[in-house]
């Protein structure tokens, strides 16, 4: 939803005063210094505004300052609980994943096919003697075996 310019100046004001930091209006865009995001998203939520966004910044990681209201702070590290248990839900589930029965066949064939690949490297060198030539090609044949 739009909003007048009056009312953008308006509530910028207002949002400066409470957080304690500068900011403008640029067409129509209010800009806030400092890494008050989070905060400022469910206060603006919260009256009602729909399309808020966070954008640019330091990339730095938001925080909550001391002093922001309770329910503002509250609001914002349970956002921040929520995104860390979401992270760690998905790195359990990659790992589930890695310890299938299929996923350590595929992680095998491919350490096979590497060592594959160094001996055949290996086989290469014209400096090899006899007994060297037999050992790497008797262990490539092992591993041939198991590839297929």
């Amino acid at each position: 939803e739009s909003v007048s310019s009056a009312e953008a100046k308006a509530l910028l004001k207002k949002l400066k005063a409470n957080c304690g930091v500068g900011g403008k209006v640029d067409k129509g865009v209010l800009e806030l210094q400092g890494d008050h995001a989070d905060a400022l998203v469910f206060v603006l939520q919260k009256q009602g505004f729909k399309d808020v966004k966070k954008a640019g910044g330091s990339g730095g990681k938001p925080t909550v300052k001391w002093n922001t209201p309770k329910e503002v702070k509250a609001e914002a590290v349970r956002l921040k609980e929520e995104e860390k248990a979401a992270k760690v839900r998905a790195k359990a589930l990659k790992r589930a994943q890695s310890k299938t029965p299929e996923a350590i066949a595929i992680t095998k064939r491919k350490q096979l096919e590497r060592t594959r690949a160094s001996l055949e490297e290996q086989l290469k060198n014209e400096k090899l003697s006899p007994p060297d030539i037999e050992k790497l090609t008797a262990k490539m044949a092992r591993v041939k075996a198991q590839i297929d």
